[in-house]
């Protein structure tokens, strides 16, 4: 048994071979799901124009994606419970691939739609499955480190999908687009044959579908209300009412379920909450500013489409690198200094870019936007481990999903209110009697101040994270300072097995929580007997398997 035993986890799970490699396998797929995200967002003008649409209807190939991205991650949790890594990874490969095979040709709107939306599921199952199976095999000092890997490959891939797609587009027409992720993720998927194996034992549960429906409609209506609030004031708000709704009675509904399609218990610890809110107001933040710099870059700089994607590169690529820095500064030195003084630097960084707006030049912009972007790759990825350290680690699946969700939900409520700022900042400026460029600039000026003031928010809730894990640490000094009293020192997660048990479930409960021995109990509950391996040793030695009678 000690052989095997070495090759599990707490959790019973199965640890593979080679882990790392695994790890770097799962790693490529979130960079390649999280750049297949924004690919066609340089392509639409040419897809309208293939196909003789309107922008109105040409944007659910973003807003649509980003709607099922969101609905799958939303009911990733479950589906971790229910099939194993290496069945999701392959199913994510599958429709990844399928999804760009069928877009290279699609000879309808239609088709090229429904055929983006399943790449879609790829894209909302690879990113959590990912950060779930690092909080599983990274060492456990070098968890933060090791999230912050796998944040900057969710960071760089939608930085880079623009910059790839709009070369490909301009030599090769917008089809050419889908051949990038097509060829990765064959790549990946021939990795993943050798590298990706199940490591935790599935469960045998079923789906709530009115759970998924309500989940579904509540997302559907609340993203779509945000993006036309300034356009359809009315529509919004009425779009708006009803998602919120339908949200909250998932909400309700899974307190009473059974088996929830997303376990929403993590939500319930105060630390784990705040540190929601800190992802929300860093994704707001860097999703935001990654659709605002281009427009500020081609309206206010007179900047190509290309050169807004290049200019874009310098903040991303920082924001990697601090990601990874991020992490080790946690691991080494947690997050009391980390958190508060990231996000201090992130309000200073958007107050720099709305004073640098005005002038309407690219090269100073591109050094101010460095400022926020560096701040968020500080934060981010430690305020994700740091909530997650404050739940159990059976509860690890369903924190990430929770995150991740929050997170697709930031990544549509930033642009569509930054946006709507801006927008609204321009026109009223060009009524005014200000250039088209003076306008840009005005409205992204605002938009930033915008920003900061929600950033401010973020550094309340990184004092108060800090506040109350001292707290925490106090009450733990306390307890362990203080008189034990017998129940203090007794073991109190003692395993029982019933007297009707046979010898075989007595042995497989042995080896499921490591002991060598087993109160046995009656149906009522009351202790009847005792058996260790020893005796079942002696009666294996003469006796068959017989019940445990006592």
């Amino acid at each position: 048994m000690g052989e095997a035993a070495k090759q599990k986890t707490d959790l019973g799970m199965e640890r593979p071979g080679r882990p790392l490699a695994l790890l770097t396998v799962l790693f490529a797929s979130a960079f390649v799901a999280a750049f297949n995200e924004n690919i066609v967002n340089v392509g639409l003008v040419d897809i309208m124009a293939e196909f003789g649409i309107g922008a109105a209807t040409v944007q659910w190939l973003v807003t649509g994606y980003m709607i099922m991205t969101t609905l799958v991650v939303s009911i990733v949790a479950f589906l971790q419970r229910r099939f194993s890594l290496r069945t999701l990874f392959f199913a994510a490969c599958a429709v990844l691939i399928v999804g760009a095979l069928v877009d290279l040709m699609a000879p309808t709107f239609p088709l090229l739609l429904a055929f983006r939306l399943l790449q879609a599921v790829g894209t909302g199952i690879f990113v959590p499955v990912m950060m779930s199976t690092v909080l599983m095999l990274a060492p456990h000092n070098k968890v933060g480190t090791f999230l912050a890997v796998g944040s900057s490959c969710i960071t760089l891939g939608p930085a880079l999908g623009p910059v790839a797609s709009g070369v490909a587009v301009t030599l090769f027409g917008w089809r050419s687009m889908f051949a990038l992720p097509l060829v990765a993720m064959v790549v990946i998927l021939a990795a993943g044959i050798f590298f990706v194996k199940p490591i935790a034992p599935t469960q045998r549960i079923h789906l709530d579908v009115p759970s998924v429906v309500l989940l579904a409609v509540g997302l559907t209506l609340a993203v779509y209300g945000l993006l036309v609030v300034t356009t359809q004031l009315i529509v919004a708000l009425a779009c708006l009412l009803v998602g919120v709704a339908a949200l909250a009675a998932f909400a309700l509904r899974q307190a009473h379920l059974e088996e929830p399609v997303l376990d929403l218990s993590p939500l319930r610890v105060p630390q784990f909450a705040l540190a929601c809110v800190l992802v929300v107001v860093s994704m707001m933040t860097t999703f935001s500013l990654s659709v605002l710099l281009p427009l500020y870059f081609e309206g206010a700089c007179a900047q190509t489409a290309l050169s807004a994607g290049l200019l874009m590169l310098s903040p991303i690529l920082l924001n990697a690198a601090t990601a990874i820095l991020g992490g080790r500064i946690l691991d080494k030195h947690g997050e009391k200094v980390l958190l508060p003084a990231g996000f201090a630097t992130m309000v200073a960084g958007l107050l720099l870019c709305s004073l640098v707006a005005e002038g309407a030049e690219a090269i100073p912009m591109v050094a101010a936007s460095c400022v926020p972007y560096l701040a968020v790759g500080l934060v981010m990825s430690p305020s994700q481990t740091a909530g997650l350290k404050q739940i159990p680690a059976e509860q690890h699946v369903s924190g990430v999903a929770i995150m991740n969700t929050f997170i697709q939900l930031a990544a549509s409520i930033g642009p569509s209110l930054f946006i709507g700022i801006l927008s609204s900042t321009h026109a009223a400026q060009v009524a005014a009697g200000s250039s088209d460029a003076l306008a840009q600039a005005a409205g992204f000026a605002a938009a930033s101040r915008v920003a900061a003031v929600i950033a401010v928010a973020g550094i309340a809730c990184a004092v108060l994270f800090v506040m109350l894990g001292k707290r925490g640490h106090a009450q733990d000094a306390a307890r362990t300072h203080a008189m034990p009293t017998l129940a203090s020192v007794m073991k109190r997660d003692a395993y029982t097995i019933s007297n009707k048990s046979s010898v075989h479930e007595a042995v497989k409960t042995m080896l499921e929580y490591d002991t060598s021995g087993l109160p046995v109990v009656d149906h009522s509950g009351v202790v009847v007997g005792f058996i260790s391996d020893g005796d079942i040793l002696k009666g294996l030695a003469g006796a068959r398997q017989t019940d445990l009678a006592y």
